[in-house]
C-alpha cells in the first residue's frame, strides 16, 4: 500500500511526504522505510491515545527517537489529543532529539481526565456530541505561543480544527495571513469597542471592515 501511494507521490513531484496518525510505531517505521526508499523527506507523526504510549507500549520519547534515528525529517504527534494534552506529552521530548518536532492537535479542549477527544464519549453522550468541547481561537493562539516556546517548529491542527484556528496560530506567531482581514475587530463592537457609534465611524473604516460581501 505504501509503495503504491509513494509511486503516485513521486510521479507528482511532491516536495515531501506526511505520514500521520499512526498509533502503532512499527507501522510508522514501515511507512518511513518506504518513504526513504523513494528518497523523499518525511514528516512522521503519531496519534497517542489514553495510555500515553504507542499500541506496543513504547513511550513517546523512545518512539520519536526511533523515527528520528531512521531518517525522518520531522517527527511528532497529531490527532486524538487537544492542544493541552498533546503539549504535555511533547514536553517530555523537547530538547532530547535533534529532529524538528511537529504538533497538530485536534480542535477540542481535552484535559487530564479526558486526554483525547474520543474519550469524551459516554453512555449518554456519544462520540459525535463534541460541539461544547470545541476550542476557541484564543486557545489555539495560546497553544501556538507555548509550542514555539518549547522549540516546536511544525504547527497545525487536525480533526475538529477550522480555518479560524489556523488563523489564530498564524497571528499568534505575528504572521499576517490573507485571512487576517476577516479577524474580529472589537474596536467596532457596541459593548467592547471604542465609545463611538458605528454611524460616527469614518467611511474608510466601515469599508475596510465590512467589505466581505463585496469581495465574494
Amino acid at each position: 500500500m505504501f509503495v503504491e501511494q509513494l509511486t503516485w507521490a513521486k510521479e507528482a513531484n511532491v516536495d515531501f511526504v506526511i505520514a500521520e496518525t499512526f498509533s502503532d510505531l512499527e507501522e510508522a517505521e514501515i511507512a518511513l522505510e518506504v518513504i526513504n526508499e523513494f528518497q523523499l523527506p518525511a514528516v512522521v507523526t503519531m496519534a497517542i491515545h489514553t495510555s500515553n504510549k504507542t499500541i506496543e507500549g513504547v513511550s513517546i520519547p523512545e518512539a520519536l527517537e526511533r523515527l528520528s534515528s531512521r531518517g525522518a525529517a520531522v517527527v511528532g504527534l497529531n490527532c486524538a489529543r487537544g492542544p493541552k494534552t498533546m503539549l504535555s506529552l511533547l514536553k517530555e521530548v523537547t530538547g532530547k532529539i535533534k529532529t524538528p518536532l511537529a504538533c497538530l492537535p485536534v480542535g477540542y479542549s481535552t484535559n487530564e481526565q479526558y486526554p483525547t477527544f474520543q474519550s469524551f464519549s459516554t453512555k449518554d453522550r456519544k462520540y459525535t456530541d463534541l460541539d461544547h468541547h470545541t476550542c476557541t481561537r484564543y486557545e489555539f493562539g495560546d497553544f501556538a505561543k507555548e509550542a514555539v516556546a518549547l522549540g516546536i517548529k511544525y504547527l497545525g491542527t487536525c480533526c475538529g480544527g477550522a480555518p479560524h484556528h489556523v488563523r489564530a496560530i498564524a497571528e499568534a506567531l505575528v504572521r499576517k495571513p490573507i485571512s487576517a482581514q476577516f479577524s474580529a475587530n472589537l474596536s467596532l463592537h457596541f459593548a467592547y469597542g471604542q465609545k463611538q457609534s458605528l454611524t460616527n465611524t469614518t467611511e474608510s473604516t466601515v469599508e475596510k471592515n465590512f467589505s466581505y460581501g463585496e469581495k465574494m
